[in-house]
């Protein structure tokens, strides 16, 4: 190994990030990144069911561009997107993903195992200690992470994260997932005395942080970089276009009579399929925990049917939305619920105890199944 990391025999675990391991490597895990092209990853995704019939029928219309999308971001190296993976002697393999989604923000999806507990928590382990020993460099600020409250390893792994690792450092947000079609949400526009809606410009925005702060905290601010001057991520942007790529957002606010911002819809664009549910063309809803049911209903109608614009050339022809507030009204309406989503996010100086918390939660898995954890190389 190319590395100054120490493994310990006994246990097989690597020593986190620091003095005595200042340069770990993907290697060092037994891992190698990008070492298949996107049509063979995918071609894993369906022979272990991870891309199981429904999600395999949403994106078959798309198939060719989010291959595209994927061997065009790729071209970048571990810029823009790259998968960590381990193969295992008796044929067992473990896959990860990672993007990023803004200026030093990744969305770290996709872990797939099949045949081995071990591949799994090799790349697991790794996408902590390697962005941990480079975030100096990589002026890493967060991860994120989207799973189904209904899987119970990620809802252990995710959502068990707070209470291992404090609120200071990371949040779990439940909410809703639906797709709304552009006609609908064209529609959506209330009239009356309603305040109106308005697009931010680029700048800083500290009543947008505010209301952030105010629904979700600091972690999320942070982690979406709604504490910076760029807020249409034109930074990222210029990242992506070298390879023929986009990755934007618009934002919409709408403000109460006194001039305070109430709600806002982040819609986020970006190449398609690199979350295999459209997350990253979400458009994100944020509603001020002191309206009332009614006004957060007119509120969130508002902001769909101005951020539709945003999607008018989105290949799917809906705004997939999110938001915490129940959108039973929406499917009523004629949305498409996808599933209820929680969402995780943890801030960089937090990957050293996100490391422990994973390898905790696989010691647990590996007792229970007999094994013991060892040597990842």
């Amino acid at each position: 190994m190319n590395s100054t990391a120490v493994l310990d025999r006994d246990t097989g675990r690597l020593p986190l990030p620091g003095p005595s391991a200042p340069s770990l490597t993907w290697s060092d895990f037994g891992c190698r990144v990008n070492a298949r092209t996107p049509a063979e990853l995918f071609e894993r995704y369906e022979s272990s069911r991870f891309l199981y019939p429904a999600k395999r029928a949403r994106l078959a219309p798309y198939r060719s561009l989010i291959l595209e999308n994927w061997q065009r971001a790729r071209q970048a190296g571990e810029l823009l997107l790259y998968e960590v993976s381990r193969e295992e002697p008796d044929g067992g393999w473990a896959s990860l993903t990672s993007w990023r989604s803004t200026h030093a923000g990744w969305q770290t999806q996709h872990l797939v195992s099949s045949g081995t507990l071990l591949g799994g928590r090799a790349v697991m382990l790794a996408a902590q200690a390697v962005r941990a020993a480079r975030a100096g460099r990589s002026g890493d600020v967060a991860q994120q992470n989207w799973f189904s409250p209904g899987n119970r390893f990620a809802a252990l792994a995710f959502g068990g994260m707070t209470d291992s690792i404090g609120p200071e450092r990371s949040l779990t947000v439940p909410g809703e997932y639906v797709m709304v079609p552009g006609p609908l949400a064209a529609t959506l526009r209330p009239g009356g005395r309603d305040r109106p809606v308005v697009e931010l410009d680029g700048g800083a925005c500290p009543e947008l942080a505010a209301l952030a702060r105010a629904c979700r905290g600091e972690v999320y601010v942070r982690a979406e970089g709604l504490d910076r001057d760029d807020l249409r991520l034109d930074d990222v942007d210029r990242l992506y276009r070298l390879v023929g790529l986009r990755r934007h957002r618009r934002i919409w606010v709408q403000y109460d009579a006194g001039g305070r911002l109430r709600a806002a819809a982040l819609a986020h664009r970006g190449p398609l399929g690199f979350n295999f549910s459209f997350l990253e063309n979400r458009c994100d809803l944020l509603v001020s925990p002191e309206l009332d049911e009614a006004e957060a209903q007119r509120a969130l109608d508002a902001l769909i049917a101005a951020a539709s614009t945003a999607y008018e050339d989105f290949e799917p022809g809906c705004v997939p939305v999110a938001c915490e507030t129940p959108m039973d009204r929406l499917v009523r309406a004629g949305a498409e619920p996808v599933r209820p989503y929680t969402r995780a996010l943890w801030l960089a100086e937090a990957y050293p105890d996100v490391y422990r918390h994973i390898d905790s939660l696989y010691a647990r898995r590996l007792r229970g199944r007999g094994q013991h954890p060892r040597r990842t190389p």
